[in-house]
């Protein structure tokens, strides 16, 4: 019969009342302190007496390791000890790693789905693992959170994706196993999830325009009006709160985080004529604001004392837009003009590219337009594809006229 008593086991809890699971979990007060992980799924059956020594010796390990980590030995890179869990950790920690060159808010979206690798697998031998694990991991994510609702492809391909990430440093660190692991997912194929296909059209940007100035939301029309109509992305034009690292907090900040990367006035007074570094590639843009009207238009309504700072100023708490607090804003704008759900701020970007690709503008010139390094990546932008389309067309239309020697 089972009882807690009979398995020394530190940090076991059962959970799961259709099905009980068996996890290991971090002390509540460590794991406010930072630590992580929090909780680990031991896959084992405690009916199995073999495997009740293996659940005792996996909670002993994590917890030694969570009182290690408490005792002021944070910083201490934990050893490689074949698991999947612990390559997750030496990923993170170790100072040669890739995963330590990566900009802050990558690491955050890594640092998401890794928490979801080592919670569902960290425990297994990487010597162990094979393509059908792969496929079954694929699979159970993939899955969808309900009945008759789509597919998470998308999940499931990002967590296929940090796992080659994985095994590509494992293979650098010269840590067992990675090798064979990497040549099977090279020779694998998961499906990915399909592009997306909706934009923002200037018929929409100018609906959300009347509606935010109607609401009281200058900043938010602003914005828009300015992504749409120079290609730029979001935290280009209303800037992103980066973790203060130098103790020093100085400049506009907010819960330790420093605004950054964002337009300001300043950016605004040679004449209009912007000039930017992006934050993703780079790259340097240039826009000549003067020859957009709608950007013009909405420039100036904001009064002469205003402006200086942040060029996009959250008007109810007069800073920028706290995190995720502008794309929030911006839905609740949308809605009210109409705009359907399915629709992104992120998609004014998109619409800006096809937009001038329908036109007719030379791929490189979108390219440098968008502060894109490569065409390949501004060609992911378009959506539709009429431009160069049209082009197409025409040409073979001319040729026919000229072998024809007829006119049309």
């Amino acid at each position: 019969m089972r009882s807690d008593e009979k398995l020394d086991a530190p940090g076991l809890k059962r959970r799961g009342k259709k099905k009980e699971r068996l996890h290991w979990v971090a002390r509540a007060d460590i794991a406010r302190d930072g630590y992580l992980p929090k909780t680990v799924r031991l896959h084992y059956d405690e009916a199995v007496p073999a495997h009740r020594r293996l659940i005792e010796a996996a909670c002993h390990k994590l917890q030694a390791e969570m009182l290690e980590w408490a005792s002021g030995k944070r910083n201490t890179v934990r050893p490689f000890d074949g698991t999947l869990g612990s390559l997750v950790r030496c990923y993170q920690t170790d100072e040669a790693s890739p995963y330590r060159q990566i900009k802050w808010n990558t690491q955050r979206t890594y640092d998401q789905v890794l928490s979801v690798v080592e919670k569902a697998f960290g425990t297994r031998s990487l010597s162990a693992l094979g393509i059908a694990d792969f496929r079954k991991w694929y699979d159970a994510a993939k899955a969808p959170r309900a009945k008759g609702e789509p597919e998470r492809v998308r999940k499931a391909h990002g967590i296929i994706s940090m796992i080659r990430r994985l095994m590509a440093y494992g293979i650098a660190a010269e840590h067992a196993e990675c090798g064979r692991l990497a040549a099977i997912l090279d020779a694998s194929r998961f499906k990915q999830p399909g592009r997306r296909r909706v934009r923002l059209e200037l018929h929409h940007v100018e609906a959300f325009v009347a509606k935010a100035l109607e609401l009281g939301r200058l900043s938010l029309a602003i914005g828009t009006a300015v992504q749409f109509e120079t290609l730029m992305r979001q935290r280009d034009v209303i800037g992103e709160w980066e973790p203060i690292r130098d103790g020093e907090k100085t400049g506009i900040v907010l819960n330790d985080r420093r605004w950054v990367n964002g337009l300001t006035w300043s950016d605004l007074a040679n004449n209009l004529e912007v000039f930017k570094d992006t934050t993703k590639t780079g790259q340097t843009v240039a826009h000549d604001l003067k020859l957009i009207p709608m950007v013009v238009r909405l420039l100036d309504m904001v009064p002469t004392s205003r402006r200086v700072g942040p060029l996009i100023i959250d008007e109810e708490a007069q800073r920028p837009y706290a995190m995720h607090g502008y794309t929030r804003e911006w839905r609740k704008v949308a809605t009210a003009a109409g705009i359907p759900t399915g629709l992104w701020n992120m998609d004014a970007r998109a619409g800006g590219i096809s937009e001038a690709d329908d036109s007719g503008a030379d791929l490189d010139d979108i390219r440098s337009t968008a502060g894109h390094s490569q065409a390949s990546t501004t060609v992911n932008y378009i959506r539709g594809g009429m431009g160069k389309s049209r082009k197409v067309t025409k040409g073979r239309q001319a040729s026919r006229t000229v072998k024809n020697g007829t006119e049309t």
